[in-house]
């Protein structure tokens, strides 16, 4: 981190526990991107897209309050298929070195 509490260009970005979020920036070119980290696949997200998703945020916390839970297992699969008429694909978790 530089004295102001920047990311430095050169910082190393791990993802120890996939799906992980990076807000990776240049501080000599004041440029920023962020990307999406899910094993093997690195995506970068529009700063539009999350600011779409944060006010979505307070919608997910009346959901909670409503007695809503996160799907899992099985459930996703069927959320993907149902709603984003997404086919579900195994991933091969590959070590880095």
């Amino acid at each position: 981190m530089s004295s102001r509490g920047e990311p430095l260009a050169s910082e190393t970005h791990e993802c120890k526990q996939p799906p992980c979020i990076h807000v990776i920036i240049d501080p000599r070119k004041r440029i920023f991107k962020i990307f999406v980290e899910d094993y093997n696949v690195i995506a970068p997200i529009s700063l539009e897209a999350v600011r779409e998703a944060c006010s979505k945020l307070r919608r997910l916390a009346e959901l909670i309050e409503q007695g809503y839970r996160e799907a899992r297992g099985d459930e996703v699969d069927f959320l993907a298929r149902k709603y984003l008429e997404a086919v579900p694909v195994k991933e091969k978790v590959v070590e880095r070195e």
